[in-house]
């Protein structure tokens, strides 16, 4: 192993889902080095999910403007960091690591727009499974790995040990948690009842399950399981939430835009379960530890999905299904040829037991395991 860094930079800015999947790299990291100072630069509108980590010196803004970076390379430079890891492999991240000045910056061999030219060690993946599993012959010649699995192989590449079970470390966050409280109160919640969250939003057009079904689907959870129903989304998101409201003819209950991320692990922290386009939510869910219905299309849940046993990822089989592709020329035949039959059945399947759940975030020596 190598010896513990005394100053250690993560660079991982963006974005939400990004943000989920590098934890377990940090408690593999604070784990291994429990004495190492460590920094994350990330995107200010992720910071809520990093200020106040036990496991963190400091969370620090990625330089958004020129401005910014005049003021940030100085910054960094002055912090002396020994290892920097740059688990986001794109120019700004590269040049960002490269004008630390540590020795030693780690990143991936096959990062893009040129990044790995900053770095002193460049690690290459090997073929491997998702969600951990040991691979197969055939997986370990052509399966693609989860971005959790490449994150953790950089992280032992750069010699710390990963070898315990992954774990999701998140703050404690008290103050989101009471928020919560006061609003189950209020909307009469009972331990009884079974909680779904929906979260019907996603930035790509073609993420996005069609709105009339998220509404059907949520219509019959309501009207033939008794469930209560919560529509989530972010402040941008609203619009993609209010189609499904207008087209819903169950009550439901609708807090999009009115949650700070702590706010949204809280409230999925006390839920049945997440049912939920490919978003940062759905990662988030995976985090707390409730079990997540997922509807893929253009993107692979091999690479991306929710990480780990318990959830149901659903995706058609249309031949040109993974695309990864922001537009569709197909009419998003992909999403299309998810039925609500299916997300239905997939939801009775995998919801957890009827109980309320508690946000514990980490300690720095006690974590949350998933």
């Amino acid at each position: 192993m190598t010896s513990a860094p005394e100053r250690l930079l993560i660079v991982k800015p963006s974005s939400f889902g990004d943000i989920i999947h590098t934890l377990p790299a940090l408690d593999a990291v604070h784990r291994s080095w429990p004495r190492t100072a460590v920094d994350w630069i990330v995107k200010p509108e992720w910071m809520p999910l990093l200020q106040g980590h036990p496991m963190l010196r400091e969370a620090l803004p990625f330089p958004m403007s020129w401005r910014a970076w005049r003021r940030m390379i100085p910054l960094v430079r002055q912090r002396r960091y020994e290892m920097v890891l740059d688990l986001q492999g794109l120019l700004r991240s590269g040049v960002l690591s490269l004008c630390t000045g540590a020795p030693i910056r780690i990143g991936f061999a096959n990062a893009r727009e040129g990044s790995p030219w900053c770095y002193t060690r460049r690690v290459a993946l090997p073929a491997g499974s998702a969600n951990g599993r040991p691979p197969s012959l055939q997986e370990s010649l052509q399966a693609p790995r989860h971005a959790i699995d490449r994150y953790l192989h950089l992280v032992r590449e750069a010699g710390a040990s990963s070898q315990a079970p992954v774990r999701f470390p998140l703050p404690s966050w008290p103050e989101a948690a009471r928020w919560v409280d006061d609003w189950w109160d209020k909307a009469g919640l009972q331990p009884k009842d079974t909680v779904c969250v929906l979260h019907p939003a996603a930035r790509w057009e073609t993420k996005r399950w069609p709105a009339e079904r998220f509404a059907r689907l949520a219509d019959r959870l309501v009207k033939e399981q008794g469930w209560r129903v919560i529509l989530v989304a972010g402040p941008a998101e609203r619009t993609q939430v209010e189609a499904v409201g207008r087209l819903m003819q169950q009550p439901y209950d609708d807090l999009s835009g009115r949650t700070t991320l702590p706010q949204l692990a809280a409230l999925l922290a006390r839920a049945a379960l997440l049912i939920t386009n490919d978003s940062g939510p759905m990662h988030l869910a995976v985090a707390v530890g409730i079990p997540v219905v997922a509807l893929f299309g253009p993107t692979d849940p091999r690479k991306i999905g929710p990480y780990g046993p318990g959830h149901h990822v659903l995706q058609a089989g249309v031949d040109c299904s993974p695309c990864g592709r922001q537009r569709c020329t197909q009419g998003l035949a992909c999403m299309n040829a998810i039925s609500v039959e299916e997300a239905y059945a997939a939801a009775l399947r995998v919801r957890r037991p009827d109980r309320v759940g508690v946000l514990s975030g980490c300690t720095g020596d006690v974590e949350q395991s998933k």
